[in-house]
């Protein structure tokens, strides 16, 4: 066993080590001190030589990486290795956590030893140590990966708004002005001046009304500029064309309803006895 070496904190969250290191949280029992470092890039021998862990009692060292060699069924093939810096079977207890979570890197355990040995159970911080600074890359690629997946997603999903919207104000221009010119049709024939269409035939055509002076003057208007939205005001917006576009709708219904005659025949006066 080493001599006693003076302990330096160690900040478990400094990730300012390129590339990114991946630390477990310090664990302490009887005055000795466990933190693991995993990286899955950073060679071996650099990660055991990092400046921050070079005041350890000892510095633990495993990998396992792909091998060059091929087999005949082409799996793909490992090398594992370790270094046990003076304590004896610790590299390989780390190492047997590398090859059980089946992760590709390098993982060195520091232990900073406080004077009282700790026996077996040393072996246990060890292993301890090295899966918790797994899981803590394990957590970073899944969180990277669902961010990646967000940001697609949020990408796709503007594009798709952005060409729904452009579609939908052309709708709403068009059924604008066919609301208002039913409306004014049903007017007209309340007021006699001409009578109403017969069921089933009330047309109008779409495409003259949208050729209409008050259209025409809508579609010279300056459009929105939706590349320009964020994906929130996007989403708002089309609410908004729904609710625009199912308000419109019930206007021209109820302007139809009104020119459609009554099917129900006019009672006839009784006569007189």
């Amino acid at each position: 066993m080493s001599l006693k070496r003076k302990h330096e904190d160690i900040d478990p969250s400094n990730t300012s080590t390129e590339p990114p290191i991946f630390r477990s949280a310090p664990i302490s029992d009887r005055e000795s001190t466990f933190i693991g470092l995993f990286s899955p890039t950073l060679p071996p021998k650099d990660l055991q030589h990092l400046a921050e862990i070079k005041p350890a009692s000892h510095k633990v060292l495993a990998w396992r990486r792909e091998s060059n060699q091929q087999s005949l069924t082409h799996a793909k093939q490992y090398v594992t290795g370790h270094d046990d810096d003076g304590e004896k079977y610790g590299g390989s207890k780390v190492e047997k956590v590398l090859v059980s979570m089946g992760v590709t890197g390098a993982c060195v355990v520091a232990r900073w030893y406080g004077g009282v040995m700790l026996g077996p159970v040393r072996f246990t911080h060890m292993e301890n140590a090295t899966r918790e600074a797994v899981q803590k890359w394990q957590e970073d690629v899944m969180d990277g990966a669902a961010k990646k997946r967000k940001v697609e997603d949020d990408f796709a999903e503007k594009e798709r708004l952005v060409r729904v919207l452009g579609k939908r104000d052309q709708s709403i221009t068009v059924l604008r002005a066919l609301a208002i010119e039913k409306e004014a049709m049903a007017k007209r024939a309340a007021e006699g001046e001409a009578p109403p269409l017969p069921p089933g035939n009330v047309i109008i055509d779409a495409t003259a009304t949208a050729k209409s002076p008050r259209v025409m003057l809508a579609s010279t208007q300056a459009k929105p500029k939706y590349d320009d939205m964020e994906l929130s005001q996007l989403r708002m917006l089309e609410k908004a064309r729904d609710a625009s576009t199912a308000f419109l709708l019930k206007r021209i219904d109820k302007a139809e309803a009104q020119l459609v005659p009554s099917s129900t025949p006019p009672k006839k006066e009784a006569e007189p006895p």
